[in-house]
């Protein structure tokens, strides 16, 4: 089977990994790979670090997202990825699509295999975050979608709730942990070393992305950074936000800061290996990512969860929510702190998602035939009165 697997960022790339070195390595399947959104930004090292983890990229469609973050410019960036995309289908004619989560970027390859009659393969499905477009745009990848790996069983009876067909809904858990129990981790003093920060107790990781569904992001951040302020004997290792509509506006916010401070850095991207090492030696995940909900679980250390821009979304005790204000976010960090998280368990699942995943793609005989999908009606019974 041909299989085409799309990554638009980073982010998406560290959970498809596990799945894709699978693929790649199993002569039932033909793995080609397609870039695009974030990874072809200028300035971006995905690529680099894709291809040094042994992967050849195949395809790279230009979403011309260095041009700006405004909504009008991620419109027509969407519009360039389903015409992009469109062109590699036409060219490489994959069997299936394989694609993860809930980006712009993604929607637009999703768009593409649709109108190209090419079955998509979507995992993560069924989660829920309220506070960021993202939630609509995985609701709608699902419906476009025939076969569903999801992370729970409660994103599972959601996808089947939507009129999926049961017996293409699979709870797998989230490739994520597999990478976080696969990669090894870097030293302590080598990684503060790599990341140019003394080695300091206790270090926050920090990763504030946009709240799509909010026009309120930049006093958001001001007041994250306020917060940061009551903490100055911590070490502040900030990363880069998503291509979201006002990302620019919030890194350079954060460059700034870190700018006229010595116990703070910016890096736009760790990569998965120097990411986990962050959660492995530091204290505390701070921001709105979900990688704060998804991974840092499994390392028994607190999230602070700013806002709602994962409201909703399956959250082990770890995670402590706070408003988007200075006030909540100094109490929430200090519960952190102060709390014993060892004990914390990761609801997405234990690390063999990827495995799960390549057993259901193998099972399928006819890829052709999950084109045509029934919509599966929930009927409830009742009495007229």
């Amino acid at each position: 089977m041909k299989v085409l697997a799309v990554s638009g960022t980073r982010a998406d790339w560290g959970l498809l990994q596990p799945v894709l070195t699978l693929l790649r390595d199993d002569p039932r399947f033909a793995l080609e790979i397609l870039v695009t959104g974030q990874h072809l930004m200028a300035g971006s090292t995905s690529v680099a670090a894709i291809e040094a983890a042994g992967f050849t990229v195949d395809h790279r469609v230009d979403m011309g997202l260095t041009e700006g973050d405004s909504d009008a410019a991620l419109c027509a960036a969407t519009g360039r990825a389903v015409a992009g995309v469109g062109a590699v289908l036409a060219q490489t004619t994959p069997d299936l699509m394989l694609i993860l989560g809930d980006r712009y970027e993604i929607l637009g390859a999703v768009t593409a295999a649709l109108l190209s009659k090419v079955p998509v393969a979507h995992i993560a499905g069924g989660d829920v975050t309220e506070g960021a477009f993202d939630d609509s745009i995985r609701h709608a990848m699902t419906k476009m979608s025939a076969l569903h790996f999801t992370t729970t069983e409660e994103a599972a009876a959601r996808v089947r709730q939507m009129g999926e067909m049961p017996q293409n809904v699979f709870v797998t858990g989230s490739p994520g942990i597999d990478q976080v129990v696969a990669l090894p981790r870097m030293e302590r003093a080598a990684f503060f070393d790599s990341v140019g920060l003394p080695d300091q107790r206790p270090t926050f990781v920090i990763t504030l992305h946009p709240a799509t569904l909010s026009r309120d992001n930049a006093a958001m951040a001001q007041a994250m950074l306020d917060a940061l302020d009551a903490y100055p004997q911590a070490g502040l290792i900030f990363t880069g936000s998503n291509a979201d509509p006002g990302a620019a506006e919030l890194d350079a916010m954060v460059q700034a800061y870190v700018a006229g401070r010595d116990n703070a850095v910016f890096h736009a991207s760790l990569g998965s290996a120097r990411y986990f090492s962050a959660l492995e030696h530091c204290d505390l995940v701070l921001g709105n990512s979900s990688s704060g909900l998804y991974e840092a679980p499994s390392f028994q250390i607190p999230t602070v969860n700013i806002g709602d821009r994962q409201a909703r979304r399956v959250r082990a005790a770890s995670v402590i929510d706070c408003a988007p204000d200075e006030g909540a976010i100094r109490a929430a960090i200090d519960t952190a702190l102060t709390g014993d998280w060892s004990a914390v368990t990761n609801p997405y699942g234990a690390g063999d998602a990827a495995p799960r995943i390549l057993s259901h793609l193998a099972a399928v005989d006819d890829p052709a035939a999950l084109i045509r999908k029934s919509f599966e009606d929930m009927t409830h019974g009742c009495e007229n009165g």
